[in-house]
């Protein structure tokens, strides 16, 4: 697919194949169709099903295949003949796996040049998310598809409806003009893969019979910086503080009264204009608010209609929604914002901004400086993507990057390095005018609501655009607040980037050795620069030796740091880090010829020059890091973490407690921050919450500044507006899930899930305390499970959304989750009637963070924020089940530890599955019985 590919192209072909899993590992297709399509826009197809044994129960749900119809189809080795006649005079095939690999389809087409559907709508539409069949049918027709299955022919013919939506909409430069650069690099790329896509746009109407559409109506260019978005001229401002006019609580139940007036389906519900009284009271009293609002109230319109009616009546105040998902920011730039405009017309002129963190954006100009004659290949195809999501900023980013193109384009970390290069959350100035960051900051300074992340919300008064604009703030999710802050403010130290800094420095650097223009005093410092490096990755690498003798787990996940400790020069870690940085500074500052007004007078090519400027800074950057860290090593108070990985290692730090950077660099520079979620209190309390954000005991917060104005700052809790409808069980022989009794415990579960899966007719979500235990139980069901219900497995590193868009539609199936499953996610009626919890989330006690926190706080408020912790995500995954008020079901947890700690549970707990009232049973209990 990344090879050069010369020949003519005449047909098309599109092949479509499911693929199925052996019990030794390997992967098969077990039906297959194929789409041949002429220059005459004629199609002819092919389809068969391959002999196979019976099929799994998700392979089944994609294919609805019987055991019959495989069991009576040709052999492999018949269908492929067919095929390859089929395929004669095609030196290349459009190849479709769902759920897979196209290698399994080399076989079967005896051609290993096969391009990627799915590569194809990652690469050019990475906003549509994870390529599934599902979700690209309902992309391209605008509708929920019902079903997952998809036969073997009818996928075909998706994967053309998609090639002619991405040919002649998509990359049509006609609605979408840096299209024309696009196609100019794809054929620069000198690629299979750059090569028919361009074939594809200028052909487009010989192959899909549409005349009325013309991809290419404009010359190629290689001026890609011309379709860029500019920064929007200031506009003046008219921030002059007028007379504040309070939101009267009166009147909010009138805006839900309005509501239901105008939106079909709509009824005002108590708790919700409860809720949305307490933010006007916030708001109104410039106070700090923890309300904690239980599912069904409805937050979002909870606080957004009483924030657009407070921006009305107060045109110069201004408001920061800040969300921990990027689902719920998407929904609430989307469809409730849309839903408020639409519904109260006078809202239509408060502008809105949308912002995430600036390393969400890629630098424009530090794209270009990569940008070279010499590009070509899968480096050039990976610029390309960067370039188009560049383009596309307003609905993708860096966060978009798939796994598949990761699989695809990170050899020897090509795309890794370049994204790590070009994210603009370093080295991208306010003069770089076309920069995606920069243009939405700027239109989030004029806008007087904007909704962002956590993250973003956290460094925002340190943007000199932003800062001391939006004083009135609501944290929504609010129970991730503190590890969002955490997140944010934790340096760490990743060798793997200060690799890839320092080889482009030393390239650029014997290319100045090797010049013979180059000033005698430059090749001198050049030369020095190269033997600098050489030293820093020698040491680089008796520091990886050194952390895997302080402890050998360090190669298998992160460990806290043992700064004392013999395997470090004179039994200290901070002596052997402080000579890195040293290393590092000394780089840096032998380097400042790139820098500077001399710099241009240098054999080396502009963007040469400017790339090694940015290494320079990134650089920098790291070495502050190592050297905070290295600092805190020894300091009270922090934790600290190391991960050896063959090659590199990976060094982080950060601070334990985070109260009083909360409460005086975040909350103090605020008139109001309102802190809402579902799950903030435990046993009906906020004292831990509050403990967590600096917020102490009283009803005044009061700051270390003795001139800062005290606020006022009080709770409230919603209760929802039903009485969830579910059982709480531990099995009677349910062991006990502590480390020393894993084995056991893991043999059980591994016993009792299917009985409890097969009772309750699938529906089920199982969530799993860590990584670890999920792949252990995912290993053992691969192997041995035979029922008739799809298991889903979520994967380390893959995005969740094709498996929620899975399990939703495929009503019997069961997925299994980990981190991602406990929270943010909805899964009402009868798609999900019983949550299994295999082990009672307390948090991990070897992980450095715990460790760190068990030598600083004492010990009270250790175990206070130990259980608090636990019972917040056994909340979280309890609450993934009800959802609605008509929803029900069964909660079990296989892990006897919480009989003796029932107060982590949110209702009763039920001992024994006998004693489960009946209305909660599935329909396979009465097999059971």
């Amino acid at each position: 697919m990344f090879r050069p590919f010369t020949p003519p192209i005449e047909d098309i072909a599109i092949v479509f194949g499911h693929e199925r899993s052996l019990s030794n590992g390997e992967k098969r297709i077990y039906s297959v169709a194929a789409l041949r399509i002429s220059q005459h826009a004629t199609v002819t197809e092919f389809t068969s099903h391959i002999r196979s044994g019976k099929l799994r129960a998700r392979e089944y749900a994609h294919s609805q295949l019987g055991e019959a119809k495989l069991k009576n189809a040709p052999d492999e080795i018949t269908v492929s003949g067919h095929l390859q006649d089929f395929l004669e005079g095609i030196d290349h095939v459009v190849g479709y796996v769902p759920n897979g690999h196209i290698i399994s389809l080399e076989p079967l087409c005896n051609n290993e040049r096969i391009i990627d559907a799915a590569l194809l709508a990652d690469y050019f539409m990475p906003w549509t998310g994870a390529a599934t069949a599902k979700s690209l049918w309902e992309y391209l027709h605008k509708q929920e598809r019902q079903k997952i299955s998809f036969s073997a022919l009818e996928g075909a013919k998706l994967c053309t409806d998609f090639l002619q939506h991405l040919f002649g909409t998509v990359l049509n430069d006609t609605t979408f003009p840096a299209a024309s650069a696009l196609r100019y690099y794809l054929r620069t790329s000198n690629t299979l893969f750059g090569t028919f896509c361009c074939h594809m746009l200028e052909h487009f109407d010989d192959y899909f019979g549409n005349a009325l559409i013309t991809p290419v109506s404009k010359p190629e260019t290689a001026d890609w910086e011309q379709f860029l978005d500019t920064v929007p001229k200031k506009e003046k401002s008219t921030d002059q503080r007028e007379a504040f006019h309070e939101l009267p609580e009166d009147d909010i139940q009138q805006l839900y009264e309005q509501l239901a007036h105008k939106r079909k389906g709509y009824s005002v519900r108590q708790p919700q204009v409860d809720y949305a009284s307490h933010v006007a009271r916030a708001i109104n009293a410039n106070a700090v608010a923890c309300i904690e609002a239980g599912t069904g109230t409805g937050k979002t319109l909870g606080y957004l209609l009483p924030v657009m009616e407070f921006l009305k009546r107060n045109p110069t105040q201004r408001v920061a929604i800040a969300t921990y998902t990027k689902s719920l920011q998407k929904q609430l730039y989307g469809n409730e914002l849309d839903s408020c405009r639409e519904l109260f017309g006078q809202y239509n002129t408060i502008p809105v901004a949308l912002i995430k963190g600036k390393s969400n954006y890629v630098c424009a100009h530090k794209l270009n400086d990569i940008l070279s004659p010499l590009l070509d290949g899968m480096e050039m195809l990976s610029w390309l993507y960067f370039a188009n999501i560049c383009y596309q900023y307003r609905i993708t980013d860096l966060d978009d990057v798939t796994p598949r193109m990761r699989a695809y384009f990170d050899e020897g970390r090509i795309l890794s390095n370049i994204a790590q290069e070009v994210s603009a959350g370093s080295g991208c100035f306010s003069t770089h005018k076309q920069c995606p960051g920069n243009i939405v900051t700027a239109e989030a300074a004029q806008s007087r609501l904007v909704i962002t992340n956590h993250n973003k919300l956290v460094l925002m008064e340190q943007d000199p655009q932003l800062s001391e604009l939006f004083k009135h703030c609501i944290i929504d999710e609010a129970n991730h607040f503190e590890d969002a802050v955490r997140t944010t403010l934790s340096p760490e130290f990743s060798t793997s980037d200060i690799f890839f800094y320092c080889r482009y420095l030393r390239e650029q650097c014997r290319k100045l050795i090797l010049a013979p223009s180059t000033p005698e005093a430059i090749e001198y410092q050049a030369e020095a620069v190269v033997s600098e490096i050489a030293y820093t990755v020698t040491k680089i690498d008796a520091l990886r030796d050194q952390f895997k003798q302080m402890n050998q787990a360090a190669a298998y996940g992160a460990v806290p740091v043992t700064p004392a400790h013999q395997a470090f020069t004179k039994g200290d870690i901070t002596n052997d880090l402080e000579i890195l940085n040293k290393h590092l500074e000394r780089i840096h500052e032998l380097s400042a010829f790139f820098s500077g007004k001399k710099a241009g007078n240098l054999p080396l090519g502009y963007k040469s020059i400017s790339r090694c400027r940015t290494m320079r800074t990134l650089l920098q950057e790291a070495s502050v890091n190592l050297m905070l860290i290295r600092k805190g090593l020894h300091e009270d108070g922090t934790w600290n973490s190391i991960q050896v990985f063959p090659r590199n290692w990976l060094l982080c730090g950060g601070q334990v407690y985070l109260g009083a950077f909360i409460r005086e660099s975040i909350i103090k520079q605020r008139d109001t921050i309102i802190l809402t979620s579902a799950t903030l209190t435990h046993q009906s309390s906020f004292t831990p919450y509050r403990r967590t954000l600096g917020l102490g005991k009283s009803d005044v917060l009061t700051f270390s500044d003795k001139e800062a104005p005290p606020k006022p700052c009080f709770v409230a809790r919603v209760a929802p507006p039903f009485t969830p409808d579910y059982s709480l069980v531990v099995p009677s022989d349910a062991p006990s899930a502590l480390y020393e009794h894993k084995r056991l415990w893991l043999e059980y579960t591994l016993k009792v899930l299917p009985k409890l899966i097969e009772y309750n007719d699938g529906a089920t979500l199982v969530l799993c305390a860590s990584y670890e235990d999920l792949e252990a139980l995912r290993q053992e069901f691969e192997a041995t499970y035979d029922g008739s219900y799809p298991l889903l497995f979520q994967r380390k590193g893959e995005p969740a959304t094709a498996l929620i868009e899975e399990f939703r539609t495929t009503r019997e199936s069961v997925l299994f989750g980990v981190e991602t499953f406990w929270h943010g996610v909805d899964f009402p009626g009868n798609t999900l009637t019983q949550v299994i919890i295999t082990r009672l989330p307390f948090p991990a006690p070897n992980s450095p963070l715990m460790d760190a926190r068990k030598r600083f706080l004492p010990d009270g408020v250790f175990w206070e924020r130990y259980r608090y912790e636990t019972a917040i995500k056994f909340r979280q995954g309890a609450g993934r089940l009800i959802r609605r008020e008509t929803d029900s079901g069964l909660v079990i947890v296989l892990d006897n530890r919480l009989l003796k700690n029932q107060r982590l549970a949110p209702c009763p707990v039920i001992q024994g599955m006998r004693n489960i009232p009946e209305r909660h049973r599935g329909k396979g209990w009465n097999k059971a019985k």
